[in-house]
Formats: C-alpha cells, sequence, structure tokens
C-alpha cells in the first residue's frame, strides 16, 4: 500500500472491519489510524538532528509507463487522490498534533506535467496562506513542467526536486521509455537552475550586496566573498541506481555536471528493488552497498575537493565494494603519504582517510592557535587514529604501524 493509499485510509470516513467480518471498535480503529498515519512519516537528516516529515504522493495515477514504477500507466493498482485542500487539511492535522513538521509532496504526473504541478503548487500555496504554515515544504517538480510552474512552486516551496532516474537518454530509455533525458530532464533542471539564481540574486539585493543595474547585476565582491549559500530556495535530484545497467562512472560525471551547470545542491541515490508487477520485476535487486559507495563519493566530490577523475573507478567504471572510496584512493596513491599533521594545508588533510571538513578545520586552527599537537590532542580533535595514523606524521614521526581496517559495510 503506497503512502497515499494510506492516508486516503486514515481520512476516510468508511468503517474499519476485523477478521471474520466484525466492526472493529472504536479504539482499534483510531490505533489502526495511528499506526498507518505514523508510517506515512518521513524522518530526514538535517543539521542537529532530524526533521519528521509526512513524505507522500498527491495522487498515484499516472501517465507514464516508467518499467520500475509500481503506479506505471500499465500497473494494475487502484488509483487514489486527493485534492488539494484535502492533503493541506490532513497535514495540517499532523502537524498540530506534533507528528511531522514538514511536508515533502510528489505525485504521478496527471494528464500533463504543468496540470501536475498546479496541484502541487496549490497544495503548498494552502499551506502558507489559509494555514499560515512557516515549515519546510519540499515539492517535486515534474519532468517537463514550464518556467511558470516551477517559478510557482518557488514562491511556496523550500526545496524543490526533479528525478533525473538516469545519468543519461541511453539509460533513461532502458527503465522510463517514454520519459526523454534530453528533451524533458535537462530543460527542467535549467528552468529550475534559473529560478535558483534569481531567488538568490533577490536575497542578496536585501542584504546589499547586488543592485540592479538595467537587466544586469553590480556585487560587491567583498561582501559577498563574506557570504554563505543564501538560506534560499535549493534543488536535488534523484537516480535510480542499478536499474539501467548504468555504471557509477556515468552517474558521477551527471551528477558533477549537475552541480556544475545547474546549481544542483545534492542528488540522492536509491539502490532499485524489484517490485511485483511492474517490468523489472525479475531483474536482480542492486545492493545497499553500491548505494552507499555513490554517497561516499558524491561527498568526496562536493566537501572534500576530491575531482571525478581522482575517484578509484575499476575498467567498468565501478567503485571498489569492499573498501570505501576514499581509502581506496589512498592506498592506490603512497606517494601522496604520509602526510605531516603539523604543517600539512587543508586540502592535503582532506585526502587522508578519517579525516573531514570538520576535523580539518580544527587541526588548522589549533595550529594557528599556537598548540603544539600530540596524538592525543589529535584524538581530541576528531582524528580517529586506528585509520589515519597509517597516512600520518606528527613531527616527523610516523604515529603507527599499523594496517588500515577495512569499514564494516552498512546493515
Amino acid at each position: 500500500m503506497d503512502a497515499a493509499e494510506k492516508l486516503r485510509v486514515l481520512i476516510s470516513d468508511a468503517a474499519f472491519e476485523c477478521e471474520g467480518g466484525k466492526s472493529a471498535s472504536a479504539r482499534a480503529v483510531q490505533q489502526l489510524k495511528e499506526q498507518r498515519l505514523r508510517e506515512s512519516i518521513y524522518h530526514a537528516k538535517v543539521p542537529g538532528g532530524t526533521m519528521p516529515l509526512l513524505k507522500t504522493l498527491l495522487t498515484n495515477a499516472c501517465i507514464k509507463n516508467c518499467a520500475y514504477c509500481p503506479i506505471a500507466a500499465y500497473c494494475d493498482h487502484r488509483v487514489v487522490s486527493f485534492k488539494p485542500d484535502e492533503m493541506a487539511r490532513l497535514f495540517m492535522a499532523m502537524h498540530k498534533a506534533g507528528m511531522v513538521n514538514g511536508l515533502f509532496l510528489s505525485s504521478g504526473i496527471v494528464r500533463d506535467p504543468d496540470t501536475t504541478q498546479e496541484l502541487l503548487n496549490d497544495t503548498a500555496k494552502i499551506l502558507r496562506t489559509r494555514y499560515g504554515f512557516r515549515g519546510y515544504i519540499h515539492l517535486k517538480v515534474m519532468p517537463g513542467a514550464s518556467a511558470e510552474a516551477i517559478k510557482e512552486a518557488a514562491k511556496w516551496a523550500n526545496r524543490i526536486s526533479v528525478n533525473a532516474e538516469a545519468p543519461n537518454e541511453l539509460r533513461l530509455k532502458t527503465i522510463a521509455p517514454d520519459k526523454s533525458f534530453q528533451g524533458e530532464m535537462l530543460p527542467t533542471l535549467q528552468r529550475i537552475a534559473e529560478v535558483i539564481t534569481q531567488k538568490r540574486l533577490e536575497w542578496l539585493e536585501r542584504k546589499g550586496v547586488v543592485q540592479r543595474i538595467g537587466r544586469g547585476w553590480l556585487a560587491d565582491l567583498d561582501e559577498l566573498a563574506q557570504l554563505s549559500t543564501p538560506p534560499v530556495l535549493s534543488s536535488t535530484t534523484q537516480f535510480v541506481v542499478g536499474a539501467a545497467g548504468e555504471s557509477d562512472k556515468e552517474l558521477l560525471q551527471t551528477v558533477v555536471r549537475f552541480y556544475r551547470e545547474f546549481q544542483l545542491g545534492r542528488a540522492y541515490f536509491s539502490a532499485f528493488r524489484p517490485i511485483c508487477g511492474t517490468k523489472l520485476e525479475d531483474l536482480p535487486a542492486e545492493t545497499p552497498v553500491r548505494e552507499h559507495r555513490l554517497y561516499q563519493a558524491d561527498f568526496l566530490l562536493r566537501r572534500y575537493g576530491f575531482e571525478l577523475d581522482e575517484l578509484p573507478f575499476d575498467e567498468q567504471g565501478n567503485l571498489p565494494q569492499d573498501t570505501d572510496p576514499k581509502l581506496a584512493w589512498a592506498l592506490q596513491h603512497p606517494e601522496r603519504f604520509p602526510v605531516e599533521v603539523t604543517k600539512a594545508e587543508r586540502n592535503e588533510l582532506l585526502k587522508v582517510p578519517g579525516i573531514g571538513p570538520e576535523t580539518a578545520e580544527r587541526i588548522v586552527k589549533a595550529r594557528k592557535e599556537g598548540t603544539s599537537l600530540t596524538a592525543e590532542d589529535l584524538q581530541r580533535l576528531g582524528v580517529p587514529l586506528k585509520r589515519a595514523a597509517p597516512f600520518l606524521t606528527l613531527k616527523g614521526k610516523p604515529l603507527t604501524k599499523e594496517v588500515p581496517v577495512k569499514e564494516p559495510e552498512p546493515t
């Protein structure tokens, strides 16, 4: 039962029945409602913890025929839909009950992209204007949605996203024959990028950092350099991993392009799982390890200063499954190690297995403050010596002679 159908059951006035055809008690009905309601809550990771989101579809009707999707037009499933005001009312009831603090709303495509986008946008608009909700809203953008529809979504949402699903035209046609990478996905991403650019410029204008000059903008570069990323609209995308025969390199090449060309904030990877009744029901599931390695590689690209061609791809363009990509890179490049921890630049420290951006910053800061670093200091600063020590020296001396230990796989 998909999320939209669960939510429909929750607000339905129809009687629940127990086994044997007897009517459920009022208490049993309430317990079932609460259970199903909580099953629709997704705990998203945010700085400092998690945020409970209602993550659901507005409708599970769809005109597309994606081979992996249980709500594809060819699938035999019960179609359930919410009107925007119904969804908004249900969400606010959950919010007031303290169950959720945000909404992640998607939809199957009905009629055409803009018709569907209008329904999603209207739901968010009702939440903002009628109910005064000021919390987090993430709206999906339908592939092929117009610039106007995307602008409207951006008026009400904190984040918008379109699912690319695959890294290129060939791979997308394998799993979604009636979608187009060149004709739908890329133009939609470009429209989203233009909207985000405009939103950020408007934010900078309010800050007095830029000003409009005719059709252009004049920026105070010194002030601009001191600002972090504006706290306005962001965008993401998602890829299905393992359904189209794509390599890790294909996926990450596309991700790098999206970051560079379309101001993408984040890419998500979803390991393929076969679903009964879909055209790919007999295709083997992708391993969660591969999904995990892609996330690790993506972090290296986004936050650790790695370039795509530095990642340890094999001849087929895939990442190693038995070792995390940063450790694999380090083992392939003994000429880059050991790194002297008392002198290394931040970018050099970031190449050391076990040292992340925050730890590297703490090390650099401690050195500037005149701290005479010891092994104990490094541990206090967050350096996992068991992993990092084989790649470091401290005042010219090796920290340990231990061989790097591989991380346990995620469960």
